[in-house]
């Protein structure tokens, strides 16, 4: 009987012994509940509606911006830094793309009005630029941000290149810092740019995305604020801007700068869709999200065709003082037929 209840104990000894070998459950539920972070974004409302006879049939100013919901963590400060951290991946490349969105559209329409920029230099010597354009009551129509890496970047691909029209963002997706709160550079900016034309000021406090607040308020909204007295007065400088989705992936883009009746710059550009499944073309649908000027892989692999298209074309249109060229080369190249689509809703 004695034997007996010696081998119990034994064994229950035993068995509470491995219960506390066991791995610590509440760790695989935090990680549990960390992965199943639900995406950023709503996919209903992540689809453009309108056509472009629906956009080519509003007057000025009545544009159509990019409209998804975000599901933001957002902070009324700047949040510090996770650069130089190496984190453990809590996903894949494949299924955080599944939790992140970010647009690259461009406004819809004809934009027309006060023109004002502004630029500076800031973090490690990003270079950052702000354009903002008012009607004749002083509102606000469109802010719109740029970054460029700076020459030193430590990755050298991005270094001077366009964080927001280049793949930039996808190289911030892939990085596990990016898995806590699946935002890019790219959401930052356009957070940011919604509330400055929504409450029609560019200065005071405004919320950030977090993940990206200290690049929003150290460089670009700093840079915004500094116009804050010029953007209450007219400008001498007019924007005149035309955007069309052509309804196969490409959205194409003619920005126009005209001071005392004369054209001073000019910008032509065309943006690949947000979703690769909008790009008709095959070949075309790995650059979603991206510029055919600034993409550097588009770039790349087509040696730099377009980028020098669209610096002969803006150039013709400064120096010919027209929209309507004379240069055989300029008008043979397959995007010549969709900016001629673009210039009959401008007039001059």
């Amino acid at each position: 009987m004695r034997k007996n209840r010696l081998l119990t104990a034994f064994f229950l000894c035993s068995a509470i012994g491995l219960v506390g070998c066991q791995p610590d459950q509440r760790k695989d539920t935090e990680q549990s509940s960390v992965a199943s972070k639900p995406a950023i974004f709503s996919y209903s409302s992540s689809e453009s509606t309108a056509t472009s006879e629906e956009v080519a049939e509003k007057p000025a100013n009545e544009l159509m911006f990019e409209n998804t919901s975000y599901n933001y963590d957002v902070v009324t400060g700047a949040t510090q830094t996770t650069f130089g951290s190496n984190p453990k991946p809590l996903y894949t490349y494949e299924e955080k793309l599944k939790k992140m969105f970010w647009s690259n559209q461009p406004p819809l329409g004809l934009l027309e009005g006060n023109y004002f920029t502004n630029d500076g230099y800031f973090d490690v010597g990003n270079h950052g630029i702000v354009e903002i354009v008012t009607d004749d009551t002083n509102k606000i129509i469109n802010v719109e941000f740029n970054e460029y890496g700076a020459e030193n970047y430590y990755a050298s691909k991005y270094a001077g290149a366009n964080k927001r029209l280049s793949d930039y963002a996808f190289f911030q997706a892939q990085n596990p810092r990016t898995d806590t709160t699946l935002v890019t550079v790219v959401n930052g900016i356009t957070f940011v740019e919604k509330q400055m034309r929504e409450e029609n000021r560019i200065t005071g406090n405004f919320e950030t995305v977090k993940g990206s607040s200290t690049t929003a308020r150290e460089g670009l909204m700093a840079i915004a604020a500094e116009l804050s007295d010029e953007i209450k007065q007219p400008s001498k400088t007019r924007y005149i801007g035309y955007a069309e989705d052509f309804g196969d992936g490409l959205i194409g883009r003619l920005q126009l700068t005209v001071t005392d009746g004369k054209i001073d710059s000019a910008r032509y550009d065309e943006y690949f869709a947000d979703q690769p499944e909008k790009i008709v073309a095959d070949q075309l649908k790995k650059y979603y999200r991206q510029s055919k000027y600034y993409s550097l892989e588009y770039n790349e692999a087509t040696n730099n065709e377009f980028v020098a298209f669209s610096d002969g074309l803006t150039k013709a249109i400064v120096d010919q003082q027209a929209l309507t060229i004379e240069n055989s080369e300029l008008t043979k190249y397959p995007s010549y037929a969709s900016y001629q689509k673009l210039i009959k809703h401008i007039s001059l």
